[in-house]
Formats: structure tokens, sequence, C-alpha cells
């Protein structure tokens, strides 16, 4: 087991002494080569776990054991464990993409560093174009993947991705999650810290569902996605972002901007369908798609009541 975390609290306070739970009695393992996805919007309490999983905070209570020793006892051998692409963008100033990732993998790696693997994660990616462009001069998502290839040239146990696709476009997004899936074939694993949930589904083993710091469900994709496996999902492009009515018959629904999911009891599927034709035949509705439960499902009827949007 690479990752152990038990019954981890924390609790910050505030002005007034106001408190706020961040993490709530979280429990969660993670095995050697597995990619585990911590699924929750901003501020359900994700950043938090993962600075105490990397002995930048302490827990209020339980225990964080990493490769079988206490994070608690020993927050610097957590850090050298592990590998961090944060949220946050990587200030590059004048350094090339080439530059910045050669330098980690130098710092981390020494004597046992391979220039040849900075090309190789460039190729992976198709990074020819910016390996040696000044970092003022590249795009958010040129920067996102050098910040991705500095956490991964000499990677630790495990590798924390926070937000790892933020500002990718979608053709390198899939070679990141290929480059991704390579690390884990030598026992390596890897925490994804995301609000992508249709992105989470694809590229995990196991899945933690997070809101306001608690884990609401965990498992595999599929164990997941069966606590709504009696449903539907349809998926609709709106003509007009402006206010659409939901029918009474969606059993949930979620709207983020023109997009819009609802779910659906599939005895409900035929009228659903007319409904959707009558709604395109009068410029309402531009298309629509209908499919089997999502995560995403999952995690909309799980947090239904508490979480505005994505």
């Amino acid at each position: 087991m690479i990752l152990d975390v038990n019954s981890v609290t924390k609790v910050f306070t505030g002005r007034g002494k106001n408190k706020m739970v961040a993490n709530d009695n979280i429990s969660l393992r993670i095995a050697e080569g597995e990619v585990f996805g911590l699924l929750g919007q901003n501020g359900a309490g994700k950043t938090t776990l993962v600075n105490q999983i990397l002995g930048l905070i302490t827990p209020d209570c339980g225990d964080i054991q990493l490769l079988g020793k206490s994070v608690l006892g020993s927050p610097a051998r957590a850090r050298s464990i592990c590998s961090v692409q944060p949220q946050s963008q990587v200030p590059l100033g004048f350094l090339t993409p080439k530059q910045a990732v050669t330098l980690i993998g130098k710092m981390r790696a020494g004597k046992r560093f391979d220039p040849r693997r900075v090309e190789m994660l460039f190729e992976a990616l198709d990074m020819g174009e910016w390996a040696n462009k000044e970092g003022e001069k590249l795009s958010g998502g040129a920067k996102r993947l050098t910040a991705f290839c500095m956490a991964v040239i000499a990677p630790g146990k495990l590798v924390i991705l926070d937000e790892p696709t933020n500002d990718v476009d979608p053709v390198r997004r899939r070679y990141l999650w290929q480059v991704i899936r390579n690390l884990t074939n030598d026992g390596t694993s890897v925490i994804l810290v995301t609000h992508n949930v249709l992105e989470a589904e694809k590229a995990v083993d196991r899945v933690a569902i997070i809101n306001k710091g608690k884990i609401l469900m965990q498992g595999t994709p599929s164990e997941v996605k069966s606590s709504v496996s009696n449903q539907m999902r349809m998926e609709l492009s709106l003509a007009s972002e402006s206010d659409f009515e939901i029918p009474s018959w969606a059993l949930s629904s979620q709207k983020n901007g023109s997009r819009l999911i609802i779910a659906i009891d599939p005895q409900e599927v035929t009228s659903t369908i007319e409904w959707a034709k009558e709604h395109v035949d009068n410029g309402l509705i531009m298309d629509y798609s209908l499919s089997p439960a999502t995560i995403e499902d999952a995690y909309i009827e799980l947090t239904s009541k508490k979480v505005v949007g994505l």
C-alpha cells in the first residue's frame, strides 16, 4: 500500500474564532500503480488533504501513512517520496520549458538523471514547438504542460496532480493521460485532484467524491455509478443560456452555461425523446444525447442539495 489516510480531520480557525472544517474524518487507501481521483468542487477540501499528505499541514486528528511510515513523524520524507504539480501555475520567468524540466530532473534524480527523458516527455505531449521558448511568452496550456513535465520528470512513488489539464487543449489532454498511464506501469501511484468529472471517469482506477470536507462515496467508477444505475441521463445543448424551464419529471438537473444535464427514469425515455424533439423544433434546444448514468450523474445526485455548479 502506497498511501493510507486514516480518519483525518483538519479544522481552521478564522476571524472571530469561527471554525471551518476543511477535512472531516477522511479515510482512503491508494495501492501501488493506481490512479486515484479526488473529485470535488473548489473549496471541497481536496487541496487541504493533499497538503497534509505532503506534510505541509498537520492533521488535528487521524494519521497518514506513506509507504508504511507516518507523515506526521517524517514530513520531509513524505515530500521526498511525492512529486507534485500544484494547482497554481509555476512561474517560469525567462526559463524555457526544456531548461525548467531539466533543472528539476537534475535536482530530483542527481546523477541518475537521464536527459533523454525530457525529450521523451516533450515528444509524447507534442511540446516541441515550445521547448525552447521563454516561459513569459508561453500560453497557459503550454505552461501547464511544462509544470506537468516538471512533476513527472523524476517521479516519486506517489505523483500528485492538482488540476493538471487546466488550459490544456483537447488533443494534448489525451496525450497527457497516456503519459500518466505509462507512469503507473512501474508501480508509481497517482492522485488526480480535479473538479472535471467527465475527465476523471476516463482516467482513474478508483475515485472519491468529496464535498464540504467529507467523502460522500469512493470506489471504482462502476461502483460509484451504481448508486444511480436505475437512471438515464440526457445532455442538452441549449440555444440560449437564459432561463430554461426544467421539466417536472427530471429526477435531478445541473446547468452550466448552455449545457444542461437531466437525470430521468428509464421508463420515461420515450416521452423524454419526444419532449426533446419538440424543443428542438421550437428552437429552444440545439441538440441532445441520451446515455446511461455516469460518475457526473452520481456526483450531482450526491451533492445536489449542496452544490450550485461544477
